[in-house]
């Protein structure tokens, strides 16, 4: 019945390859974020090879060192489209990520397999054994000009995405619904850096008054260890900075900002409280 619906004659699973699908038959975009999702997570795409059947194609990707990941058939050239369009793009993004790029030509009963889920042990060794096409035709595939394929280009198609590894614990609450109100959840987290202060230092002043009696000067109540004059001056400076710049008009005034923007101002904060983190009492002078 499956054989039916998918049009395709799939092999028994004792021949099944032992491969990892990406991305949605004929999907181009589903197929490009699959690509993107493992650029962001930070996986190490060793050897990118396009699999072609005349204009269409598809990418069997081996990462990590020997995990082999195949990603459907969401590609395809000789035309002004979607699918040639993301085919540049994604050409582009895996070349300025240093990926060793090669593409063979298949038949088109494989790239079937392929998009069912269903490659054969038969398939990987042909194409283990297919050489690679030479002199490259890559550029063939990227037909528009080439500042739109500006690695800083692609990446701005990127999602803007929590960096989690990165975050103080006393702003994973806020971060994890940081997406659905992105403001409300800034403003949050400077009152609560500000709360934090308070209570440690035993005072009632708030924000740049605050953070001056945390940092600024000799007689400041905080320092970190082993840091120079300007150093204190510097990270005091980013608190007060981070204040004026960031939390007062978000305080006082409706600010239109995108995700990314307002993403980076939460990564702003975050490195205010690691830095709050690592703060210790001053030693008090010896008075003689």
């Amino acid at each position: 019945m499956i054989e039916q619906i998918l049009g395709v004659c799939l092999p028994s699973t004792s021949n099944m390859a032992g491969v990892q699908y990406l991305g949605v038959a004929g999907g181009s975009s589903s197929c490009f974020d699959a690509i993107k999702r493992l650029v962001q997570y930070g996986d190490d795409i060793r050897h990118a090879i396009l699999l072609t059947a005349e204009q269409r194609h598809s990418f069997l990707l081996v990462v990590n060192g020997d995990e082999e990941m195949a990603v459907k058939v969401g590609f395809s050239s000789g035309y002004r489209g979607e699918g040639p369009k993301t085919l540049a793009d994604t050409l582009s993004l895996l070349q300025s990520h240093g990926v060793e790029l090669d593409e063979i030509d298949v038949p088109a009963d494989l790239l079937d397999r392929l998009d069912a889920s269903a490659l054969t042990q038969k398939d990987m060794v042909l194409i283990r054994a297919t050489p690679p096409i030479r002199p490259q035709r890559f550029y063939d595939y990227i037909d528009i000009k080439p500042q739109a394929h500006a690695v800083g280009t692609i990446w701005q198609r990127f999602n803007p995405v929590m960096p989690w590894a990165l975050l103080d614990s006393r702003l994973s609450d806020l971060a994890l619904k940081f997406f659905v109100s992105p403001a409300d959840v800034l403003l949050q987290g400077f009152r609560r850096l500000e709360d934090i202060f308070r209570e440690r230092l035993g005072v009632t002043e708030s924000g740049c008054k605050l953070f001056s009696l945390a940092f600024n000067g000799d007689n400041s109540l905080l320092t970190w260890p082993g840091i120079e004059k300007s150093e204190q001056v510097g990270r005091c400076n980013l608190f007060t900075g981070g204040f004026m710049a960031f939390r007062n008009p978000r305080a006082h005034r409706e600010i239109e900002d995108n995700a990314k923007v307002l993403l980076s101002e939460f990564l702003l904060l975050n490195q205010l409280y690691i830095l709050e983190s690592t703060a210790v009492a001053r030693e008090a002078k010896a008075v003689y």
